[in-house]
């Protein structure tokens, strides 16, 4: 339009000044014609050269002017030397009159070329304009002052899906959400008023109905007297950008939420190893006192004591296995049966104001993982979703397949491959996002005091990570709240890989009373003087020589001085750590039997190829029964059917 309005200007312009043009020439012909007939022909001849440089100027050519001009002079000149006028004042008037005429046509050419090439070049400025508002990516559109459409160019119908034909005449609201159509004839007042409205974030309506993030700046349009006649307007989609920025920001958040569970992770795990240490000089002191107290009071009070112990070891394996310093047995499962399992423990449990629905996947699924780990995860999950429910509701456990395809972006970066979902989803009260974002920080808790330790959904966050998966929560404030783990898929028929079952220690026996014959020699090395004295007074009870070592290297030094039959050695110590230690004794004196003492998984974790070459372990805190069990099973001392 701008365009258009530009080039008829320019061609006005023109016609204008040859209009003029023409009618000064005809004006002068006929005066010439007049003159004819009062005058000598010398004199009309004069006129008619006056007109040449006036006519050459319709050409806008300043040099073409000024030849003509020139070829006037000469035949004023050649007609003054015809005329016998050379020198006189005749001549002198005539030669002025021919070249001010000249000189006054060579700068209306001038001043018209100026004008004509102005006009052009504004002509082309409109025109880039133009065409880079057509072709910008961007929405650029005007309105009136009421908000009808006026001009829309292509990005609009790109950006909206509306075509310009379409468009222009209709209101602007065709593309703002309801609260902003509320809004705009504020919005327009205030345009009118002459107020610009800076680049804001907003969301609009595409012509299919769906919603895009724009960034909108909007501007009066004034005509010449300042009136402000239209608004126009640029609208840019974000959206690609906004999606962009809100992954970047989870991948922040959830970077962040691991950085800081592992640094509490670290810190749980070392507390929970100290804690052991202690914790098996506590209860190995209260089997004592009670092995010699026959005073009933006495030993009801002991018996508390050490429940009490017990519970602070059930919570120290719950701190290790958050801080993944708890070795688990990776077994292939079957997911619905760990479901049914679940409903069946549950079902009698939550109570009868909450209904447990379980849906189990229509086809086999199997996964790698812990199975006492992932029923805990169940039943941590579900006595949640219980206690979010005070007044009742629905608990719902369900499972199915998914596949992931490669995404970067996936959040969490799971790797592409098949995967099991497990869902456990709650009618609840919900929950804000800002307790969501911290529903999984260990001793993070939402109850009243003394109802939580804050460390279950912890734990159940550490299970499934270790399992190699990952787990997300989606909660909304009086609808519910939806647990997701996903866990990789494996085939049934898989078979278990480097488990060492036949190593382990302890397991299932920790309830036996351990009655065998102590007949051996055991040196124990352990670096914390409290747990190996612990350790010498359970051996020497039951009858064992026992000799001590503070670190590694002074037990080898007392295995080469001395014969042993069992080695009880810690992993962690100074000079020379349990394991440097072990593989020294079997290779040198393979006749010593070994049984190693872990606090933690980590430490485990450098003795793994000596478990799997059946190397027994006993872990912190150990009762005696433990001990003596894990000695005499080293040893081949058989226990006491009768007392077993």
């Amino acid at each position: 339009m701008g365009v258009s309005i530009q080039r008829d200007r320019v061609v006005a312009l023109r016609s204008g000044w040859g209009a003029a043009l023409l009618t000064t020439v005809a004006v002068l012909v006929i005066v010439a014609v007049v003159a004819d007939f009062l005058t000598p022909p010398d004199v009309v001849f004069l006129w008619l050269v006056l007109l040449a440089p006036v006519l050459a100027a319709i050409l806008l050519r300043p040099w073409a002017v000024a030849g003509v001009g020139l070829v006037a002079v000469l035949l004023v000149e050649v007609m003054s030397v015809r005329s016998d006028l050379p020198g006189t004042t005749n001549q002198i008037v005539r030669l002025v009159l021919v070249l001010g005429m000249t000189l006054l046509s060579v700068g209306f050419a001038h001043r018209l070329g100026m004008l004509e090439r102005r006009a052009h070049r504004g002509a082309e400025q409109e025109s880039t304009l133009a065409a880079i508002v057509r072709t910008s990516e961007d929405a650029v559109i005007t309105t009136d002052v009421t908000g009808v459409v006026t001009t829309w160019n292509d990005g609009a119908t790109r950006q909206y899906g509306w075509e310009a034909g379409e468009a222009i005449g209709r209101l602007i609201a065709m593309v703002l959400t309801p609260d902003q159509i509320v809004d705009l004839p504020a919005t327009m007042a205030a345009l009118s008023a002459g107020k610009s409205i800076g680049v804001a974030e907003a969301r609009r309506v595409r012509k299919d109905g769906s919603i895009i993030d724009v960034s909108v700046s909007m501007w009066p349009i004034r005509d010449r007297l300042g009136q402000v006649v239209a608004v126009a307007r640029i609208e840019r989609n974000i959206t690609t950008v906004k999606r962009a920025e809100e992954r970047h920001r989870q991948i922040i958040e959830r970077s962040a939420l691991a950085e800081r569970l592992e640094c509490l992770g670290q810190l749980a795990g070392g507390v929970a190893h100290d804690f052991n240490n202690l914790l098996a000089i506590n209860l190995n002191y209260i089997d004592f006192v009670l092995e010699d107290t026959l005073d009933p009071e006495a030993r009801d009070d002991l018996a508390r004591a050490r429940a009490s112990g017990e519970r602070a070891r059930d919570l120290t394996q719950q701190l290790l296995l958050f801080a993944r310093q708890e070795p688990g047995d990776a077994e292939i499962i079957d997911v619905d049966s760990v479901i049914e399992d679940a409903r069946a423990l549950l079902g009698r449990t939550i109570g009868d104001h909450v209904e447990l629905i379980t849906r189990p996947s229509r086809q086999p699924l199997a996964i790698r993982a812990d199975l006492g780990r992932m029923e805990q995860v169940l039943l941590n999950l579900v006595i949640n979703a219980r206690d979010a429910m005070p007044d009742g509701g629905t608990v719902v456990i369900e499972a199915s397949a998914v596949r992931l395809d490669d995404d970067p972006d996936r959040l969490p970066p799971l790797p592409a491959g098949p995967y099991v979902q497990l869902q456990v989803s709650d009618t609840g009260m919900g929950m804000s996002p800002d307790v969501a974002a911290r529903i999984f920080e260990p001793f993070f808790t939402t109850k009243a005091k003394g109802k939580g330790t804050g460390l279950g959904l912890a734990t159940v966050y550490a299970i499934v990570t270790d399992a190699g998966g990952d787990i997300t929560v989606s909660s909304e404030f009086n609808v519910g709240t939806t647990f997701r783990i996903r866990l990789p898929a494996v085939a049934a028929r898989e078979t278990r890989e480097g488990e060492a079952v036949a190593g382990k220690v302890g397991g299932g026996e920790a309830d036996r009373t351990a009655q065998g014959s102590g007949r051996g020699r055991v040196l124990v090395a352990e670096d914390d003087a409290e747990v190996r004295k612990i350790v010498v007074r359970i051996l020497e009870s039951d009858g064992y020589q026992v000799t001590e070592a503070e670190h590694g290297r002074a037990a080898l030094d007392r295995i080469h001085r001395q014969p042993f039959d069992l080695l009880l050695t810690d992993i962690v110590m100074p000079e020379m750590s349990g394991s440097s230690l072990a593989e020294t004794v079997r290779l040198h004196h393979p006749g010593i039997r070994i049984l190693l003492i872990s606090g933690y998984s980590e430490a485990a974790v450098r003795v793994e190829h000596l478990v799997a070459d059946g190397i027994p372990m006993i872990r912190k805190p150990f009762t005696a029964v433990e001990l003596l069990n894990a000695v005499h099973h080293s040893l081949g001392v058989t226990t006491n059917p009768a007392t077993s």
